[in-house]
């Protein structure tokens, strides 16, 4: 079989913001790069004497030093990445673990990555290991300068201007806060000026971060040890007016008492980690060896595409950036694909994604009978600003001087649907919990109100595929709407809605029947089809609404489509969306097409030329990425240990 080889590799996958992976097929292909595609390189290697071979280094115009030891396998779990290279001096092992454990949140809240070494010299020269980072990952732009400070246990870099949460975007890094390498006075500043010199700085100078390009680096000459690095945010989410702290300042009283905790509980850690990843690797194992890759490579990407914080009354929230599309905290429309992964680990998160929606659409800025998409752009939840007016402060909707076209850019019959089946979700994976729902009911029945009389045959509006432009009689839309008056009937008790669900879903299946042996993409047009993602709840939900023979027919056209890279989103182009593609397999248990489909999506991470944090919007003919990346969507894939 074939080796698996990721577009990207993660590295250190902490948060929007921590975020290094490594692009390449080697890990001294290149510089390293943050999820946004800009160099923020690692240096590591070993010392032979005084001579330096690189294992992950670039020096300070990003130009990449030359390599002398050799790659000779890669292998990813759901929280490691682990590197073996060699040379005639030694064997070097590198694992990079986030220690992401979904059930433990405050170990997945604390901002902390760890890179174990093991070098076993095959030499009598002394050999020493040497690791560092980049002072770029606590800068936006190549303008702003550095400054270093040291701890009892640690040396840190930030920017000399501090102004937390000052900033928000989508494709930008932090530029507040303090990046830490823990080891006391072992950490030094240095860079590399000619590609194979070291040189030290002294720690209390100011360097431009790109210019001068200065490094948190240690040199340790024991042959065994890990390097723990934090990042410490400040203020890591402003909410609604007020900044929030770190999770982490729940158990300690300062980020130096974490980062010290952290470092000695490693080994502790690492067997938490280590027992996490063979548990989801068999289970994903016995689906088959390519779903096994996928799930290990998703995992960190979908988690570290959030931040864990606490609201003001101690409530858990997980709020996601919508990396590489707008930047957008908490969407809903990223929240619903995402579940899978959480449902499955730990649903107390999807209820802190859920939260603030809800804060949202019950304050006096939130004026419309459907739910919000968003509630701000990350780092700043202060109000929704997907289609808010220009004109308003904070982007805020209630200043809404464009009326119509400020409706169009909303997604009423989406979000309303995301909502009530993310909260019907939560109950069956969470074993009844409906407390969320239980809080908020009148809200709730306004919103399915609203999918009683819009959602059966939608009016020209966005859906979370906005992408693809507005569409009006949207049947996968239709699905939606459905299966959303179903979870609030079974929510609420009201058995009266699941009456209305039953008949939509018998309308539904006359209405959207086609010529050509599935369904349509909309009502009243028999020439177009699409993936009908959304029908997988009313069987992860047991609603049984729909016919066993739709499902079926579904499958069997989407067999009729498949190219090498999977199945189109819908039948105006052939890119598609990795996943709905893989929602796809769970509309009826059909054994060769999940295969097939797991094929495809492993034969896109191998062959894509486009380097890049697993996408989840490619041309299914070419590989080719047309957007997004690093986004937390990817927990999608997860939707087939759901199945029982």
């Amino acid at each position: 079989m074939k080796k698996f080889r990721p577009a990207a590799a993660p590295l250190i996958t902490v948060d929007p913001f921590l975020s290094i992976w490594s692009c390449d097929d080697a890990l001294y292909g290149g510089p390293t790069e943050h999820w946004c595609g800009r160099p923020c390189p690692i240096l590591a290697g070993i010392y032979v004497d005084n001579a330096f071979h690189a294992i992950a280094a670039a020096d300070e115009n990003g130009k990449v030093l030359r390599s002398r030891v050799y790659q000779t396998d890669l292998e990813i779990t759901p929280l490691s990445t682990i590197y073996t290279f060699e040379n005639e001096a030694a064997l070097v092992k590198l694992t990079f673990t986030t220690p992401l454990l979904p059930d433990r949140p405050d170990i997945l809240a604390r901002p902390v990555s760890y890179v174990h070494y093991e070098v076993k010299p095959k030499t009598a020269k002394p050999v020493r290991f040497l690791f560092g980072i980049s002072a770029r990952a606590c800068v936006d732009n190549k303008y702003q300068s550095v400054s270093f400070r040291r701890s009892v246990n640690s040396l840190a870099c930030g920017n000399t201007v501090q102004n937390p949460l000052a900033q928000s975007g989508d494709n930008v890094f932090i530029d507040w806060g303090y990046l830490h390498l823990h080891g006391g006075e072992d950490v030094k500043v240095g860079r590399f000026t000619d590609g194979t010199r070291l040189e030290f700085l002294p720690v209390n100078g100011m360097y431009n971060a790109y210019a001068e390009n200065p490094f948190l680096l240690t040199i340790r000459n024991e042959h065994e040890g890990v390097i723990t690095i934090g990042y410490d945010e400040i203020k890591p989410i402003e909410y609604f007016g007020t900044q929030l702290d770190e999770y982490y300042t729940k158990y300690f009283g300062s980020f130096e008492e974490m980062l010290d905790a952290a470092a000695a509980e490693y080994g502790e850690i690492r067997a938490l980690c280590d027992a996490f990843d063979a548990s989801l690797m068999a289970e994903a194992g016995a689906k088959g060896e390519d779903y096994k890759n996928i799930a290990a490579l998703a995992f960190r990407q979908a988690v570290a595409a959030h931040k864990l914080v606490a609201d003001p009354e101690g409530n858990i929230l997980f709020l996601s950036k919508e990396n590489d599309s707008n930047g957008c905290i908490g969407t809903l429309d990223v929240t619903y694909p995402s579940i899978p992964l959480f449902l499955k680990y730990n649903p107390e998160l999807v209820k802190g994604m859920l939260r603030p929606i809800i804060r949202y659409a019950e304050s006096d800025a939130w004026q419309y009978d459907f739910t919000p998409h968003d509630v701000g752009r990350y780092p700043l939840a202060n109000g929704q600003v997907y289609g808010a007016s220009p004109f308003a402060p904070n982007g805020n909707p209630q200043y809404r001087f464009w009326g119509k076209m400020l409706f169009e850019k909303q997604m009423p019959v989406e979000e309303a649907g995301n909502m009530l089946l993310c909260l019907a979700a939560v109950k069956k994976y969470a074993g009844g919990d409906q407390t969320l729902f239980d809080a908020h009911t009148a809200t709730m029945k306004l919103w399915a109100d609203y999918l009683v009389k819009y959602g059966y045959d939608p009016e020209n509006q966005l859906c979370t595929d906005d992408f693809a432009g507005h569409l009006a009689r949207n049947c996968n839309l239709s699905l939606k709407a459905i299966l959303g008056i179903a979870a609030y009937a079974e929510l609420s008790g009201d058995a009266s809605y699941m009456d209305i669900a039953r008949e939509y879903a018998k309308k539904w299946e006359v209405d959207a029947k086609s010529s050509h042996g599935g369904t349509r993409l909309v009502f009243g047009a028999d020439d177009g089809w699409s993936l009908k993602y959304n029908i997988v709840w009313d069987s992860l939900l047991v609603y049984n609404l729909f016919s066993d023979e739709v499902k079926k027919a579904e499958i069997a056209l989407y067999k009729t489509k498949m190219n090498r890279y999977g199945v189109p989103l819908d039948s105006r182009s052939d890119y598609t969306k990795i996943d709905w593609l893989m929602w796809s397999t769970v509309i009826w248990d059909d054994e060769a097409y999940f295969a097939s489909v797991c094929e495809s999506i492993a034969n896109m991470i191998n062959e894509t030329t486009d380097r890049v944090p697993m996408t989840d919007w490619y041309y299914t003919s070419t590989a080719a990425y047309r957007a997004f990346r690093a986004r937390s969507v990817v927990g999608g894939l997860y939707i087939p240990l759901l199945q029982k």
